[in-house]
């Protein structure tokens, strides 16, 4: 008795190298399609902490103008950029404007940072953070005859 080789299959089994090559392509294209989406999503992270330190740092600063400036003077700019110690990636700088129109001054105070130290100086590669307040100005009996 003789035995019969099973019914649609070739006598020569395996992957041809078309196939071969069609599912390394494809296995390519979705590593790197999943490394650029794990990429991204680490540089996001990194870019939300940023924001949020400088958040922190804002606050911290604008609580330092609080306490400093007698808001009874004029003010401009309190200096220039200031450095924060502990965050040399970071530099801050306030600004205080008077509106007589509503007896109130706004602070405002903006945080800008770079990636990188040497880049801190760089307008390109700085980045933002700015935080407004209003402050009412104390208000004397002869300021109410106006």
């Amino acid at each position: 008795m003789r035995c019969s080789k099973p019914l649609g299959r070739d006598s020569q089994a395996g992957f041809m190298l078309i196939e071969v090559m069609v599912a390394a392509t494809l296995l390519a294209v979705g590593v790197t399609a999943a490394m650029q989406a794990i990429y991204r999503s680490l540089d996001a992270s990194q870019e939300s902490q940023m924001y949020t330190r400088a958040l922190f740092l804002a606050q911290r600063a604008m609580s330092e103008v609080e306490n400093e400036v007698n808001f009874n003077d004029r003010y401009d700019v309190l200096g220039g950029w200031r450095d924060f110690d502990e965050s040399p990636n970071y530099e801050w700088r306030a600004l205080i404007s008077e509106n007589d129109d509503f007896w109130v001054r706004r602070v405002i105070v903006t945080v800008r940072w770079a990636k990188n130290v040497n880049d801190l100086h760089n307008e390109d590669k700085n980045y933002y953070y700015r935080l407004v307040t209003e402050v009412p100005m104390p208000r004397y009996p002869a300021d109410y005859e106006k």
